[in-house]
């Protein structure tokens, strides 16, 4: 396991204590809250490169680190059009 150490801002502080006072360990509470934004961020930049044409709904699964149907499932409460092409096709198949 690595260390790693991170500045954070006196409200972002503030909001840990705030959510500690539930006897919640720090530590165990900023892994979650990492590992949270983490999963958003994979989820998110998927969606982006989904849009931008740079990667198949199986390639953003894969990015997202979830399964197609996951993917299909936030593209869809998204409102993102569904578009797949015979190259994503050779391209979910390799």
């Amino acid at each position: 396991m690595k260390l790693i150490s991170v500045k954070v801002d006196d409200e972002f502080v503030k909001a840990l204590e705030e959510i500690e006072q539930s006897r919640i360990d720090r530590q165990a509470l900023i892994k979650n809250l990492l590992f949270s934004g983490l999963k958003q961020y994979r989820i998110e930049l998927a969606i982006k490169k989904y849009l931008e044409g740079e990667a198949s709904t199986w390639k953003a699964a894969e990015i997202a680190g979830i399964s197609l149907r996951k993917m299909n499932e936030i593209l869809q409460e998204k409102g993102i059009e569904m578009h797949y092409s015979e190259e994503s096709l050779r391209e979910d198949t390799e």
